[in-house]
């Protein structure tokens, strides 16, 4: 198992290859680099979309009265990437965060990626997103779709590893 994960408080796993990023690039260069040797691969979290077009090596000081317009430009796609790329036999497994039209929405990341599965879930909904403890998860394929109930991030996690182990058997 290898984890490539971006800065966080929370203790590293035992019996992990862990690979520390702390950047969108580093991230998209450090996942797909090790993407051909993995027989599942499990993209829980997006990058930020965006990052500034430019970076300053000091301090931008305000001018009195002038606004300020930052520039942006797009972060690698690191999921497209891995569906345009996938090898015969990988299973490729995604997440779909949505506000409106889940199931369509996350119809459509699965196919435009070339995903085998998705996790969608909303952030409309109580008890799912990033806040607390709880998920609440649809895993959809290109012939199934199957809504998970409220259940803890753990059990929400071991049951979406135990879909992609049936799907890998």
């Amino acid at each position: 198992v290898t984890l490539v994960s971006g800065p966080t408080a929370l203790k590293k796993p035992g019996f992990v290859d862990v690979v520390d990023v702390v950047c969108a690039k580093d991230m998209y260069s450090q996942v797909t680099s090790r993407a051909g040797e993995q027989d599942i691969i499990i993209k829980a979290a997006a990058v930020a979309d965006y990052r500034p077009a430019e970076m300053a090596d000091h301090k931008i000081k305000k001018a009195a009265g002038e606004g300020m317009a930052l520039k942006l430009q797009r972060t690698d796609d690191i999921l497209a990437y891995l569906g345009e790329h996938k090898r015969p036999g990988q299973i490729l497994c995604g997440f779909s965060m949505e506000t409106e039209n889940l199931i369509e929405n996350s119809r459509k990341k699965l196919q435009k990626k070339n995903l085998d599965i998705i996790a969608a879930n909303s952030l409309t909904q109580e008890g799912a997103g990033f806040q607390g403890d709880t998920n609440v998860l649809t895993l959809i394929t290109a012939d199934s779709q199957e809504p998970l109930p409220m259940l803890s991030k753990e059990e929400a996690a071991h049951r979406l590893l135990d879909r992609l182990g049936e799907m890998r058997a």
